[in-house]
C-alpha cells in the first residue's frame, strides 16, 4: 500500500514537471520568434517608420545579452514563477507598443522592451529542467528545448511572411502581445519553483555573487565553451537571424523562397539538437566535448564553403542544401549548457546557464553590430562576401576553443 501511494506521489509529481515544461517551452517558441522577426518583417516596419533593420536587430541583441545575468540571478533569488511572468508580461507590452508604434523610437524601445522580457524565459526554463527532473534528461530536454526554439525561428520565416502580407506587420505584433500576455497567466498558475521547495530550499541556497563567482572563476572548464558559443552564436545570427534573406534576395533574386531556406536552417537546428541530446541522455555518445569537436569543425566547414562560394554559384538546391547544413551543424554547440552546468550545483544552475547565454548573445550583438557596419545598406556582393570571411574565421576560432575545452569525467 505505502509502494502505490509513492508510486501515485511520484506519478503526481511527474505530471507538474512535464506540465510547467510544457508552458515555459512554450513561451520558448516565441523567444526565438521574436528573436528572429526582424529579417522577415524589418524591412516593412523601415519602410513605413525609418531607421535600419540592423538597428532593430542589434538592439534586441544587445538588450537580451545585458539581461541574462540578471536573468539567472532572479531564477536563482526569485524563483522562475515570478520572473518568469513578471517579464513575459513586459515582453507582451513591448509587443503592444511595436504594434502602436508611429515613429521609429517607440519600435526600438518595444525591441528593448520585448528583449528584455524574452531574455527571462530560457534560464528560468533550465532551472526548472534542473529541480523537476532527474540530471541524466537534462541534455536532452535542453536539446527539446532548442528544437522548440529553432520551430520558432523557422515560424518567423516563411508562415510569419505569409502572416504578415496577410494582415501586416502590425497586427503581428498585436498576435504577439496577446499570445504572450496568456503564456505569462499560464506561467503563474502552473509553474512552480521546486516539487518540495520547503524541505529543500534552505539547503540549497548559495549567495547570487559567490555562485556566480564560482561560475565565473571555472576557467576551461566555462571560458572554453562560453567564448566558443559566443563566436558560434555570433554567426548564426548574423546569417540565419539578420542577414541571409537579404543576402539571398539582393545577390540572386530568391525573393519569396529565401524565406523558406531559412526554414530549412532551422530544420537542421531542430533535427541536430533533439538528436545529439538524446544521444548523451541514453548514453549512446559518452563524451559531449568530442561530438561538439566534430560539430563545430563541419561548421566551420560550412562556413567556408558560404564563404567561398558567395556570388559563385547561383543554384537554389545548393543554398537550401547549405542552409540545411548550417542548422544542422550549429546545432551541436546546444551540448555546451550541459557540459558547463556539470560542474556546478544545482543552487546555481541558473547563475552558470545565464552565464553561458550572455556569451551567446554578447556574441549575437557583437556580431550583429559588426555586420551592420560592414554591410551597411547597400547590400552589395563585396560586403557580404566580406562578412562571411569574418564569420568563417570565427568558426574556426570556436572549433579551436572546443577542442582544447574541459569535460568533467563519468
Amino acid at each position: 500500500m505505502h509502494g502505490s501511494g509513492d508510486e501515485s506521489g511520484f506519478r503526481r509529481i511527474r505530471i507538474r514537471a512535464v506540465s510547467i515544461f510544457a508552458v515555459m517551452v512554450c513561451a520558448y517558441f516565441f523567444v526565438y520568434l521574436q528573436r528572429m522577426s526582424v529579417s522577415v518583417v524589418g524591412g516593412d516596419m523601415t519602410e513605413e517608420l525609418g531607421g535600419s533593420i540592423g538597428i532593430l536587430s542589434t538592439v534586441y541583441y544587445w538588450t537580451y545579452t545585458a539581461m541574462q545575468i540578471p536573468s539567472g540571478l532572479m531564477a536563482d533569488r526569485f524563483g522562475p514563477r515570478i520572473s518568469g511572468t513578471l517579464f513575459m508580461l513586459l515582453a507582451s507590452a513591448g509587443s503592444f507598443l511595436t504594434f502602436a508604434g508611429t515613429e521609429f523610437w517607440m519600435a526600438v524601445l518595444g525591441k528593448i522592451m520585448i528583449a528584455a522580457g524574452m531574455a527571462v524565459v530560457y534560464i528560468p526554463l533550465m532551472k526548472l529542467v534542473s529541480v523537476w527532473f532527474p540530471a541524466r534528461d537534462f541534455a536532452f530536454l535542453n536539446g527539446v528545448t532548442i528544437a522548440v526554439g529553432n520551430i520558432g525561428a523557422m515560424a518567423a520565416a516563411g508562415p510569419l511572411y505569409v502572416l504578415s502580407e496577410a494582415v501586416g506587420w502590425r497586427n503581428v505584433f498585436l498576435i504577439l502581445a496577446s499570445v504572450t500576455a496568456v503564456l505569462a497567466l499560464l506561467c503563474f498558475a502552473v509553474v512552480r519553483d521546486h516539487p518540495a521547495p520547503e524541505k529543500t530550499a534552505s539547503k540549497e541556497k548559495i549567495p547570487v555573487f559567490k555562485g556566480l563567482l564560482m561560475v565565473l572563476s571555472g576557467g576551461r572548464k566555462f571560458w572554453n565553451c562560453a567564448l566558443a558559443y559566443f563566436l558560434v552564436y555570433g554567426t548564426i545570427t548574423v546569417f540565419q537571424g539578420t542577414w541571409a534573406v537579404k543576402y539571398f534576395d539582393s545577390v540572386y533574386g530568391f525573393a519569396v523562397s529565401s524565406a523558406w531556406m531559412i526554414t530549412m536552417t532551422g530544420i537542421g537546428k531542430i533535427v541536430s539538437t533533439v538528436l545529439t541530446g538524446a544521444l548523451v541522455s541514453r548514453g549512446i555518445v559518452k563524451s559531449k566535448r568530442r561530438l561538439m569537436i566534430s560539430g563545430t569543425l563541419c561548421f566551420a566547414a560550412v562556413w567556408g564553403i558560404i564563404f567561398l562560394s558567395a556570388g559563385e554559384n547561383d543554384s537554389y538546391w545548393f543554398w537550401l542544401a547549405v542552409c540545411t547544413a548550417f542548422g544542422f551543424f550549429g546545432g551541436f554547440m546546444s551540448l555546451s549548457f550541459t557540459q558547463v552546468k556539470e560542474w556546478f550545483p544545482v543552487s546555481v544552475s541558473g547563475t552558470s546557464v545565464s552565464a553561458m547565454n550572455i556569451f551567446l548573445f554578447l556574441g549575437a550583438s557583437v556580431s550583429t553590430t559588426v555586420s551592420a557596419a560592414v554591410i551597411g545598406t547597400d547590400y552589395s556582393l563585396e560586403s557580404f562576401r566580406l562578412m562571411w570571411e569574418i564569420m568563417f574565421l570565427f568558426s574556426v576560432s570556436a572549433f579551436v576553443l572546443i577542442f582544447f575545452s574541459r569535460e568533467r569525467p563519468e
